[in-house]
């Protein structure tokens, strides 16, 4: 049997011209869609792209005026305003420099068009296994974009808007249109900031290893790389463990990656870069000052500049270290916290400056700004208007207690004698003595003693001058004293050698001019013969690490203790010499220290520790290295210029240790 196959169903025309119809209707459907939404699009980019910034200035850095403050050997020891140095094209720079950069930020940043789609799923796996965000998506690109965006006024940086995440990524595919990626590595190394108010590779290279980027090592690119996860605390200058640590973190990454082959050669060669290059905090109040004398020279601050100090690094970090240790030890026993220390070079140029004892908690500086009553550190104006008048040290003069109306001074521990000289009564800061010669000079003739020294602050003609009853600075007192050991010349002090800018064209240069002699000789040998006694057998004979240290202890009260001092070079003498010294201890809110807090304590051991110097410092409290009592005694005993006190060798034994 022949079984007969069903026929198909004829499709009709009528039926093929309908599908065709509706086929037709949705293909022009969907032609117009994409006409019109190719349009839209078009017109959304075209709005948003009004706000894209001028691609054409995108190779060339917006410089602002910046100030480094360096010291004459080209140390840099602060930074002010925004830092930019030269552009650097990545063709000149180590590879390991971007390596660094890219082990960080975007490794794969050859390897897409801007936006790292890769990337951002990762970065969106990570945070969520962590459950908190851990890893950003963000390409290098997308950050220059950013940073142009921002730069260029488009946006604050705290806005997270959707318009200008839209425009960070047309920006950065349009970058990437335009530019090489060595171009767009170019340009992002030469604008983000590293910290410390500076921009760029260059100009960190040059701030916190001061040298060229072209210069850098394995391991200081990884301390910059790491900078761009939070440029404070991984700062180098003011964080070396932490900007190790952070720096051990990127070449972690980098060997990851295939850039470098150990990680612990070049960790071993990070101990000593960032030991060499801590910026020491108490460079800060010597800065401060610097920056307000800066406009005295140049007019205007527009450009950028370099200003060349006179401060001395080492010197500096010898006097913070002296001042620590000091008040961590005695500071709580004499209730005193802060302590300042200003040295300076006999013709006013400034070495070393502590105007506190942390700059981190307070900016205030009390070697400039603080305004103390100076005490007994004030006599030797007075005994300085003795000399002027005639007087010598050998002079007689009653030493029982001075009444004026319902005024009665009293010593701290002086016992009247009947009769003394005026260097004893110098040396031992006998109050009755300078009220009585005053009472001879008259509190104007004192006055004109102290001004012509240097001292400008404002002085009432009243009996209670001469115990130092007026306000003055650290700055002014050291200077004055200055002068005894600047030859009777005037003192000015000063701490900017040169300005220039960063075309090295000369805009200020300090000129060696002589002062004026304002004491006649013979007066400056009998000052400078009081001043030794005090040092010599007085009450700063703590001081006395030298035969040539000369001082004069001061306290107010127990609010104020001080001792002005300088030290003259000797041959074979050991430590920091051909120096005027000042140092200061007190409380800020004028508190009163422990009555023991005379300036014949804290401050004259301060003193004699710095005057050391480093060779021979060894820790507060302890005799120096190369001085034995033998020969401490020695020197007390055969100075027959003032008689001793009872037991005065003991006590300065004592003091010494």
């Amino acid at each position: 049997m022949t079984t007969k196959k069903a026929k198909k169903p004829k499709t009709s025309a009528k039926t093929k011209k309908a599908k065709r119809s509706v086929l037709g209707i949705f293909g022009r459907f969907f032609l117009l869609a994409s006409i019109w939404g190719s349009i839209c699009l078009g017109i959304i980019i075209l709005w948003f792209a009004q706000d894209l910034p001028d691609l054409n200035r995108l190779q060339t850095n917006v410089r602002t005026p910046s100030i480094t403050i360096q010291t004459l050997d080209g140390t840099v020891i602060n930074t002010y305003g925004d830092v930019f140095e030269e552009m650097v094209r990545i063709q000149d720079l180590p590879a390991h420099v971007p390596q660094a950069l890219m082990a960080v930020e975007d490794r794969r940043f050859y390897y897409h068009f801007g936006v790292d789609f890769i990337g951002l799923i990762r970065a969106a796996y990570e945070n969520y296994r962590a459950k908190r965000v851990v890893q950003g998506g963000s390409t290098l690109t997308q950050q220059l974009a950013k940073n142009l965006l921002f730069t260029e006024g488009a946006f604050e940086v705290s806005d997270r808007s959707y318009k200008r995440k839209v425009l960070e990524v047309l920006l950065s595919v349009w970058l990437e249109w335009k530019f090489t990626k060595d171009d767009i590595l170019t340009m992002y190394l030469n604008r983000v900031y590293l910290g410390a108010g500076t921009y760029g590779i260059e100009a960190a290279a040059q701030r916190y290893f001061n040298k060229s980027a072209r210069e850098l090592s394995v391991f200081e690119a990884a301390v910059i790389a790491g900078l761009l996860k939070a440029p404070s605390r991984y700062s180098p200058s003011s964080n070396p463990e932490k900007a190790k640590e952070r720096a051990k973190t990127v070449l972690q990454l980098m060997l990851e990656a295939g850039f470098i082959q150990d990680i612990q050669s070049h960790l071993n060669e990070g101990m000593h870069i960032l030991a060499s290059n801590k910026q020491e905090s108490s460079f800060k109040y010597f800065c401060d000052w610097v920056m307000d004398l800066i406009p005295n020279f140049v007019n205007g601050m527009d450009r950028d500049l370099i200003v060349v100090t006179t401060l001395d690094p080492s010197m500096q970090r010898h006097a913070d270290h002296v001042c620590i240790d000091y008040i961590k030890d005695m500071g709580e026993k004499l209730k005193t916290s802060q302590l300042a220390l200003l040295a300076m070079s006999p013709d006013g140029a400034v070495r070393a400056m502590i105007g506190g004892q942390d700059y981190k908690k307070s900016q205030f500086n009390r070697v400039t700004q603080a305004l103390r009553q100076p005490g007994s550190t004030f006599k030797m104006f007075i005994f300085h208007a003795a000399m002027e008048d005639g007087m010598s040290p050998e002079d007689m003069i009653d030493d029982s207690p001075v009444v004026i109306g319902n005024w009665r001074p009293s010593n701290y521990t002086y016992k009247s004698r009947g009769e003394i000289s005026l260097r004893e009564a110098f040396a031992r800061s006998v109050n009755c003595i300078p009220i009585r010669l005053m009472l001879k000079l008259t509190p104007k003739k004192v006055i004109e003693a102290a001004r012509k020294l240097g001292i400008t602050s404002p002085m009432q003609e009243h009996m209670s001058l001469s115990l130092g009853a007026i306000e003055t600075t650290l700055l002014d007192l050291t200077a004055a004293f200055g002068t005894y050991a600047n030859h009777g010349r005037a003192v000015w002090p000063y701490g900017i050698l040169e300005i220039r800018d960063k075309e090295g064209n000369i805009l200020y240069r300090r000129e060696e001019q002589p002062t004026q002699m304002i004491m006649k000789p013979e007066i400056l040998e009998k000052m400078r013969d009081l001043l030794r006694s005090v040092v010599s057998q007085g009450s700063g004979r703590t001081a006395n690490v030298s035969s040539t240290v000369m001082g004069k202890t001061g306290s107010n009260g127990d609010r104020d203790a001080w001792f002005i001092s300088m030290r003259e070079p000797i041959e074979n003498d050991i430590g920091f010499q051909n120096l005027v010294l000042g140092v200061w201890t007190g409380n800020d809110n004028n508190k009163d220290m422990a009555k023991q807090s005379t300036g014949s304590n804290l401050p004259t051991k301060v003193a004699a520790a710095f005057y050391r110097g480093v060779e021979q410092y060894d820790g507060p409290n302890k005799p120096p290295k190369k001085t034995t009592e033998k020969n401490i005694k020695q020197e007390i005993v055969h100075d027959k210029k003032l008689p001793p006190k009872k037991d005065a060798v003991d006590e300065f034994l004592e003091d010494f240790g």
